[in-house]
């Protein structure tokens, strides 16, 4: 397989129907070339060299051929004058542009820096779309080995016969440093895939499983996603703890967004272990947490909370050195000759050492320029990292802005009712929170469905306490829009007669009695009971959580 390159307009519509298909085989890498050059200025032949049958890596000019390609694609998904991109096997990125970052080069000195990212996004497209379990292996076998260096994103693994083989981080866990699987001297096993020399071990990564934790231990997690009334959190990367307000903080005014940003590491209490839940809000600054466990054997914890800043101590400062008497030199007898003998028996070892120390240090040379290359690469992405930063506190800050304003804005609306009518306002509620909480793109697939409103409904709303009217209309449009059913918060399950085992409830026609979760985690959690028939909805109740009547 090689790098195709795009020479028509023809060719670049092609490529744009292409990519915007279901079922590629491969991700695809698209270099542009920038007004002015002749080449790229990342190296697709190094990017093709890394991934080899992973992806596929195009090449296209900047003219009338990537105008043509730009036509063809979605708005906010196409690449030219020198920049590139990689497009992932499914097609979310057609209304979700940020699914496909947009790498911009400006000049040669960016080869290595572009070459490098253009890598790492094709490898994680790869893995994203199961494409290493997916693709035959009738060459690869399992070897194993011994980590030798772990520097940033990449690993050396001395195996057992010598060789050497690199993991990439790319392909171990997705969003986990690499230092947070590997060290040093630990003892691996993998696939090992001969053409790359790079070594698979996904096999022996443990991503779910019970932990050996009790009731009151102190643990490390990550956030793995956060809404504005709960927070979900990883104890292993495969499973996730869905946490509400109740457990994290007491002010109702809190939003968990504004506390919890996605990838941190945060302490939490083992409230209970079966079922297992988790607790914030009664962490001491004095307690310890456990140790996380290893995603692979004999690696380091996965986890671990941020280093404090030490401040460094100036050294001392010695006014004056007091002089030391220097021994005189002990007479020294000269050494008898060596005979001939001696001299030949001497040089024979003394020559195979040479030779060794020359391939050593052969060996620690190109270490070094390695290692010399990767600290290069960790001080840009610092860079980066810091930038990144920095504009996520600015982000922060202007959504907590604009959300105050938004609640200050929603309690205005409900002070000043728009219509009369308990109904068309409630109706008008729901419409106003669905153009607020559905992004422009997405509004085509998260219509909201027809809905009715039940007798009993808008009674039950005026004599529940401890919920937003806004909060209740903000659900009503997760459950209209098919958001609940994928919401680790909501839950939305049909409701029974009685106790588990008892038959749903249902009405004459075929209608069903659902209920989903208004509050989770909190004493008489309040819920939504709700008919559904087919695609039609009709919202029943607002209840308590032990108030079971549809």
């Amino acid at each position: 397989m090689t790098v195709h390159r795009i020479v028509s307009e023809d060719e670049a519509r092609a490529l744009a129907v292409r990519l915007q298909k279901p079922g590629r085989e491969r991700p695809t890498v698209v270099l542009t070339i920038a007004g002015g050059q002749t080449e790229p200025f990342g190296d697709p032949e190094e990017i093709k060299k890394a991934v080899g049958d992973l992806a596929d890596v195009v090449v296209m000019p900047t003219s009338d051929v990537s105008w043509a390609f730009s036509r063809a694609m979605p708005p906010d998904t196409q690449v030219y004058g020198g920049a590139s991109r990689v497009y992932p096997l499914d097609i979310e990125w057609a209304i979700r542009p940020y699914r496909s970052k947009l790498r911009f080069a400006y000049s040669t000195a960016d080869r290595a820096r572009i070459t490098e990212h253009l890598t790492n996004d094709a490898l994680a497209a790869a893995m994203s779309g199961d494409l290493l379990t997916r693709r035959g292996t009738t060459s690869y076998r399992e070897r194993s080995g011994v980590v030798a260096l772990v520097v940033e994103s990449r690993a050396v693994v001395k195996l057992d016969d010598g060789a050497l083989a690199s993991v990439w981080e790319e392909l171990t866990e997705p969003g986990v440093p690499l230092d947070r699987l590997l060290t040093r001297g630990q003892q691996v096993t993998g696939v090992y895939d001969p053409g790359s020399g790079r070594l698979d071990l996904r096999g022996g990564l443990r991503r779910t499983g019970r932990l050996d934790y009790r009731a009151g231990d102190v643990v490390l997690a990550d956030v793995a996603a956060v809404e504005a009334d709960s927070v979900s959190l990883r104890l292993l990367p495969g499973a996730s703890i869905c946490v509400g307000r109740a457990a994290v903080t007491s002010n109702e005014d809190d939003l968990l967004t504004g506390l919890f940003t996605p990838g941190e590491v945060v302490a939490c209490r083992i409230a209970s272990v079966s079922p297992l839940a988790l607790r914030l809000d009664d962490i001491d600054d004095d307690e310890a947490p456990l140790d996380a466990p290893s995603l692979l054997s004999g690696g380091p914890p996965w986890l671990r909370l941020p280093d404090l800043v030490t401040p460094i101590e100036p050294p001392t400062v010695v006014d004056e050195v007091p002089e030391t008497p220097v021994p005189s030199p002990a007479p020294v007898t000269p050494a008898r000759p060596p005979t001939p003998l001696e001299a030949m028996s001497r040089v024979v070892p003394a020559a195979a050492q040479v030779g060794e120390l020359l391939a050593e240090r052969d060996r620690v040379t190109a270490l070094a320029t390695e290692l010399d290359a990767l600290r290069r690469h960790a001080a840009g992405l610092e860079r980066e990292r810091d930038q990144a930063r920095r504009k996520v506190e600015q982000l922060q800050s202007r959504y907590r802005n604009a959300e105050r304003a938004r609640q200050k804005s929603a309690r205005d609306l409900e002070a000043a009712p728009a219509f009369t009518d308990p109904a068309e306002q409630f109706r008008w509620d729901v419409h106003c929170e669905w153009v607020r909480r559905i992004p422009a793109a997405e509004k085509p697939f998260r219509q909201l469905k027809e809905f009715d409103i039940g007798p009993e409904f808008l009674a039950s709303i005026e004599r529940i306490e401890g919920v937003l009217r806004g909060k209740i209309a903000s659900v009503v449009v997760e459950v209209l829009t098919g958001h609940a059913e994928h919401s680790a918060g909501r839950v939305p399950h049909q409701l029974r007669a009685g106790s588990a085992g008892s038959p749903y409830v249902t009405r004459p026609g075929g209608g069903t009695c659902w209920r989903v979760a208004l509050h989770t985690n909190t004493p008489a959690a309040r819920r939504l009971h709700y008919w559904r028939t087919g695609d039609r909805f009709e919202l029943s109740r607002v209840v308590l959580h032990d108030d079971f009547r549809p």
